[in-house]
């Protein structure tokens, strides 16, 4: 069976969404299928072939394309913080500065980039020949112009994020965004979404008249760390210290680290040896601040190649996640986190948190609730104990088996070979 994904974005950098589908395409080659993932690459565009995957880069236009690679190449060479050199990338290069800004608008998107993507797909599409199509959000947009297309092939939603029920972009939760994605849930063969999101619709009337033919999939993100020899740690921890590791990205809209710096520094200033490291993107003006009263203990990276980001995470001592403000979206990242079979310190932010559930049966994890007074003598212990204790991955494996790549990669096996057209017997 061919099998094509649709990632509307395929950076050389891949994010979460991306990642979670090389996997699961490599997956399903290794289980005898033919697997390509197409989607808009800014910087660099290109074809290549990794692990049996044929991941497809289409370009942007040109304008685009130019002012997306001399950023790349400004930021390489400036080697710092990339919300800064972004600053000063537009003062230095005005009109590729204007060209990065308007990818980001709505309009352009609309009337360049979604009738240019649907083109290029359509002709991939026609030549590669899929049996099953695959349209994975976020973002949303690419799933619509694709899915509503008449690409002659079933087609499948996978939804890691919410778009209808998302609770920042779409806060009042507007008619005309649930339609629009109920219209991509009525033309699908199948849909892929999350067990939290299942819950949901099931209570609303719109949602619910597709749960027929809709499930719920953890993300598949459990799978065995084997070390590379050419990969080294973004960070030279310090023995001497109980190193903890933030890995994505800081908000204060709604993944601040603040309840948990307090904690932890309360720790610090009765003179315990702890250094916290925050990875990936920094949009935290709280972190700033922290890292200002604390620049021996508390320190911000920018983010790094996901090989670099691994290597980092398992020389660590402990893991460091921020649960969301948002109660139908889990961070795919835990599932990397308790892969590694590290201790994992996590901040929840919200009383109904989804992701608490996967906290209470990871054994090697300590919660700190928000607004809650934290026991900060079975914090300390929790930390000096991190430094002995390390589950196996089989140990992982077997607590969280529905989140491994095999399981969910074949979940989806079997619903394309039930929706595939059934080719009539030739006659002899």
């Amino acid at each position: 069976m061919k099998i094509l994904f649709s990632v509307g974005e395929l950076e050389k950098d891949v994010n979460a969404t991306t990642k979670i589908v090389i996997q699961l395409a490599e997956k399903l080659c290794l289980l005898g299928h033919s697997c390509a993932v197409a989607g808009v690459c800014n910087a660099f565009p290109g074809n290549e072939v990794v692990n049996g995957v044929q991941l497809v880069r289409l370009p942007s236009v040109s304008p685009i394309v130019k002012a997306s690679e001399s950023f790349e190449k400004f930021f390489t060479a400036e080697g710092r913080n990339r919300n800064s050199a972004r600053m000063d990338f537009v003062k230095k290069h005005p009109v590729h500065g204007l060209s990065l800004f308007f990818k980001y608008r709505p309009e352009y998107y609309k009337k360049v980039e979604q009738p240019r993507y649907l083109k290029q797909i359509k002709a991939f599409a026609a030549e590669f020949g899929p049996d099953a199509l695959v349209c994975v959000c976020k973002p949303i947009l690419p799933v619509e112009t694709v899915a509503l297309s008449d690409i002659s092939c079933p087609v499948y939603f996978y939804q890691v994020d919410p778009w209808g029920f998302h609770r920042i972009d779409n806060a009042e939760n507007r008619e005309d965004i649930i339609n629009r994605e109920l219209a991509v849930f009525e033309k699908t063969a199948h849909i892929f979404t999350t067990p939290v999101l299942m819950g949901q619709y099931a209570q609303h009337p719109g949602y619910s008249r597709y749960l027929y033919k809709a499930e719920g999939v953890e993300f598949p993100n459990i799978r065995e760390y084997i070390p590379q020899q050419n990969v080294k740690s973004a960070i030279s921890f310090d023995g001497e210290y109980i190193n903890i590791l933030f890995c994505g990205i800081l908000t204060d809209q709604f993944r601040s680290p603040e309840y948990a710096l307090k904690a932890v520094t309360q720790l610090i200033d009765r003179g315990e040896k702890i250094r916290l490291y925050f990875m990936g993107v920094n949009n935290s003006r709280v972190l700033d601040r922290y890292m200002e009263k604390y620049p021996e203990n508390i320190f911000f990276g920018d983010r790094v190649p996901a090989e670099t980001a691994f290597a980092t995470m398992e020389k660590a001592d402990v893991l460091f996640n921020i649960s969301n403000t948002l109660d139908n979206q889990v961070p795919s990242k835990i599932f990397d986190y308790f892969s590694m079979g590290k201790a994992v310190l996590n901040l929840q932010k919200i009383e109904n948190c989804p992701a608490r559930e996967y906290f209470d049966r990871y054994p090697l994890s300590f919660t700190i609730e928000e607004n809650r007074e934290t026991d900060i003598h079975r914090l300390s212990q929790f930390l000096k104990n991190s430094r002995t204790r390390q589950l196996e991955f089989s140990e992982v494996e077997e607590i969280f088996r529905d989140a491994t790549v095999d399981y969910v990669a074949e979940r989806m096996e079997k619903v394309f070979a039930e929706n595939a057209p059934q080719i009539p017997p030739v006659e002899l």
